[in-house]
C-alpha cells in the first residue's frame, strides 16, 4: 500500500469517527425534554449542611437576584441542598451573578423590568446553548446588541436541569 493511499484511508477514518460522534450526539439530545418548570417537583435535601464558605457565596447570588427573583434566603440554601454537587451548581450561579453584575452595573437607571428580563435570559443560557436560547426567547426590553453582550458575560457551558422520573 503506497503512502497516499494510507492517507486517504487515514483520512476516511477520522471522517467516519467524526460522523459516528456527531449521530451519537443528536442521538443523546433526542432524549431531551422541555418541561414545565412549575410542574417539577423538589428533590429530597442530599447535604444536611453546608460549609460557611457556600453559605457565604449563596448569601450573595440571593442577595444580588432578589429584586427579580424572589426566594428567601432560607429557601434558597434548601435548595442548593438538594444538589447532589452543590460547588457545581454554586459556580454556575456565581458565573449567572456575574454576568448579570456586569451588565446591570452600567445603567444606573435600569429598571426592575429590565433586570428581570436579563436575569431569564441568562437562567436560560445556563441551561441551554446560546443558539437555542436566542431562537426561543423573545425579549420586549433588551435589544439584540444587550442580548449579544450578555452572552458575552456568561462563559459557562449550558447544564441542563436532569429530572428524575416518577
Amino acid at each position: 500500500m503506497n503512502t497516499q493511499t494510507t492517507i486517504l484511508l487515514i483520512g476516511l477514518l477520522l471522517i467516519l469517527i467524526s460522523i459516528f460522534s456527531s449521530y451519537r450526539k443528536t442521538q443523546k439530545n433526542k432524549n431531551l425534554q422541555t418541561l414545565n418548570p412549575n410542574k417539577l417537583i423538589p428533590g429530597p435535601i442530599v447535604h444536611e449542611q453546608l460549609t460557611n464558605e457556600q453559605i457565604e457565596k449563596i448569601k450573595k447570588i440571593q442577595s444580588t437576584f432578589s429584586d427579580v427573583y424572589q426566594v428567601s434566603l432560607e429557601d434558597t440554601i434548601t435548595n442548593f441542598k438538594r444538589d447532589r454537587n452543590p460547588d457545581n451548581e454554586i459556580r454556575v450561579w456565581f458565573n449567572m451573578m456575574q454576568a448579570y453584575e456586569k451588565f446591570i452595573s452600567k445603567d444606573s437607571q435600569i429598571t426592575v423590568e429590565k433586570k428581570s428580563e436579563v436575569f431569564k435570559l441568562i437562567l436560560l443560557r445556563s441551561m441551554m446553548d446560546e443558539n437555542i436560547v436566542r431562537s426561543q426567547t423573545e425579549c420586549k426590553i433588551l435589544t439584540k446588541n444587550e442580548m449579544n453582550e450578555i452572552f458575552e458575560y456568561y462563559t459557562f457551558e449550558s447544564k441542563p436541569i436532569i429530572t428524575a422520573k416518577e
